[in-house]
C-alpha cells in the first residue's frame, strides 16, 4: 500500500490556502493552477518511482525454527539495498499476537549498493505452531511525498515448545539431594529395594543399614546409599483440554497461561521422572475427544515423542468427554498402570463422570485424579471482602469450595487418590505423589 506523508500535506496544503485569495482577486488564477498542476505532476511522478522502489530492496528475517516457550530467542534481519541512493525504512519482523519482539519497529538509513543485518529479541507467550510472516518494511519514494509498505521475505515455519528448563532444574536439585527446594518430597521406600541409585548426605531419618562406610570415610562426612526397586512399572498421563482448563493462572514467570499450560508442565515433568526410574510412560490427551495418544514406552525418547505431541494442543471451548478417553484406556491397556487425570472440575455432571470412571478403572489400574484449583476462585476467599458485591462473591465461592470438597471425598471412597493444589504447585505436587506410590509399592 501507498500512504502519503507529512511532506505531501504541506505541498498540497500551501496551494489550496493560496487559493482563497481568488475571493479577492480572481487576476493570479493561471499562476495557481499550474502551481496545483506541478505538484500534482510530482506527487504523481514520485508515486510511481516509489512503488518501483521496492524492487530494488531484498528483506528476509530469519529465527531457528523450534523455539521455548518465555525464552527469549533471536531473530535475524537480513537487507539488501541495490539502489543508487540512500534510503530510510522502517521494518518490524510479522509476527502473531503471542509473540513480543523488543525494540521493533526499527527506523534504518540504508546507504547506496549496501547490506545491513539486524537482531532482534523475540519472545513467545504461547505454546503451538505458528508462521514468521517476514518482515514489514515501511518504505519511501525518492522525494519523500509517499510511504509505501509491503511485506517482505519467505515464510517461515516455527514450532514453540513447552519451557523445559524445570527438566534441568529437577535434575541438579535431584543429584545434590535439594528437591525439597522446588517443593517435591521424597518418600522413604517401604522393603523390595535392592538397586543402587546414588549416594547421599545422611539424615536424621535414615536406617543405620544403609550407611556407607566407605564412602563415610572418603568423604569426611556420614553419607549413606540410596536404592531404587528394580521392577519396570506403567504410567498413563490423562490431560484434559476441553473448557475448564481454559481458566488461566499467573506461572512461576510472571507470564498469565492457561490450565492446561500448567498441566503439561506438570505431566512432562513426570514423565521425564518417571522415565528415569526406568518405568513406562504413555499419554493420552483429550477434550471433545482423543486429541493425542501415545502408548506407554520407555526411555527418553518417549518424553522426547511427549513434547512433539503436546506442544500444539491447546484448550478447547467444549465439554470434555471423560468417557471417550477412559474406553480407549479400556481397550488399549490391559496392565495393571498408574493411570493420572490432570484436569479441572467446576460443575455436577464432570464430577459424575469422573466418579462413574474412577469405581470402573479402580479395579484394574491405580488412578489418581490431580484437580487443579482456579485462582480466582479460591483467593476470592482469601481477600477480605470490601463491598456487598465481593462479599456476594466470596460465599458463592466458599459454596463452590465447599461442593469441591465433597466431590474430592467421593472420589477418594471411589478408591482413587486425588490432589487438589495450585497450578503453581502442580509438578512439585504431582511428582511427589508419584515418588509415594513408588516407596509405598502401591502398584
Amino acid at each position: 500500500m501507498l500512504y502519503p506523508t507529512r511532506l505531501l500535506t504541506r505541498a498540497v496544503a500551501l496551494p489550496a490556502v493560496a487559493s482563497l485569495l481568488l475571493l479577492l482577486d480572481a487576476t493570479p488564477w493561471p499562476a495557481l493552477v499550474a502551481v496545483d498542476a506541478v505538484v500534482v505532476l510530482v506527487a504523481l511522478l514520485d508515486a510511481l518511482a516509489g512503488w518501483r522502489r521496492v524492487r530494488l530492496l531484498h528483506a528476509e528475517v530469519t529465527t531457528p525454527g523450534v523455539w521455548s516457550l518465555s525464552r527469549k530467542e533471536a531473530l535475524t534481519a537480513t537487507l539488501d539495498w541495490r539502489g543508487r541512493r540512500p534510503v530510510q525504512v522502517q521494518l518490524a519482523p510479522d509476527v502473531p499476537v503471542g509473540v513480543r519482539v523488543d525494540g521493533a519497529p526499527v527506523t534504518q538509513l540504508l546507504a547506496p549498493m549496501s547490506r545491513l543485518e539486524l537482531g532482534f529479541w523475540a519472545t513467545a507467550n504461547a505454546r503451538g505452531s505458528w508462521q514468521l510472516g517476514g518482515l514489514h518494511v515501511a518504505l519511501s519514494s525518492p522525494l519523500g511525498l509517499w510511504r509505501r509498505h509491503v511485506r517482505l521475505g519467505a515464510p517461515q515455519a516455527v514450532h514453540t515448545y513447552p519451557n523445559l528448563k524445570q527438566l534441568s532444574d529437577y535434575a541438579l536439585l535431584a543429584r545434590t539431594d535439594r528437591l525439597g527446594l522446588i517443593g517435591v518430597r521424597r518418600s522413604r521406600r517401604v522393603g523390595g529395594d535392592t538397586e543402587f541409585e546414588r549416594l547421599r548426605d545422611y539424615h536424621s531419618d535414615d536406617a543405620l543399614n544403609r550407611m556407607d562406610w566407605k564412602a563415610t570415610a572418603r568423604r569426611d562426612a556420614l553419607t549413606v546409599r540410596d536404592y531404587q526397586t528394580s521392577q519396570s512399572q506403567r504410567v498413563l498421563l490423562l490431560v484434559d483440554a476441553g473448557r475448564m482448563l481454559t481458566s488461566t493462572a499467573v506461572g512461576a514467570d510472571g507470564v498469565t497461561r492457561t490450565l492446561l499450560d500448567h498441566a503439561i508442565d506438570g505431566a512432562l515433568l513426570l514423565a521425564w521422572v518417571a522415565s528415569r526410574q526406568g518405568d513406562r510412560v504413555g499419554l493420552l490427551a483429550y477434550a471433545d475427544g482423543v486429541k493425542r495418544w501415545l502408548p506407554p514406552r520407555a526411555g527418553p525418547r518417549q518424553v522426547t515423542a511427549m513434547i512433539h505431541a503436546l506442544h500444539d494442543l491447546q484448550a478447547e471451548l467444549v465439554e470434555s468427554r471423560h468417557e471417550d478417553a477412559f474406553l480407549l484406556l479400556e481397550r488399549r491397556e490391559r496392565k495393571r498402570s498408574l493411570v493420572i487425570v490432570l484436569t479441572h472440575v467446576l460443575d455436577d455432571v464432570n464430577a459424575d463422570h469422573l466418579e462413574r470412571h474412577a469405581r470402573r478403572v479402580a479395579g484394574r489400574h491405580l488412578p489418581l485424579f490431580v484437580l487443579l484449583r482456579d485462582p480466582d476462585l479460591h483467593g476470592s476467599l482469601a481477600a477480605q471482602p470490601a463491598n456487598a458485591a465481593e462479599f456476594w462473591r466470596a460465599g458463592a465461592a466458599a459454596t463452590l469450595v465447599q461442593w469441591r470438597a465433597g466431590v474430592i471425598e467421593r472420589l477418594r471412597a471411589a478408591g482413587a487418590l486425588v490432589i487438589d493444589c495450585e497450578p503453581l504447585r502442580l509438578s512439585a505436587e504431582v511428582v511427589s505423589r508419584y515418588l509415594e506410590v513408588k516407596a509405598r509399592h502401591l502398584l
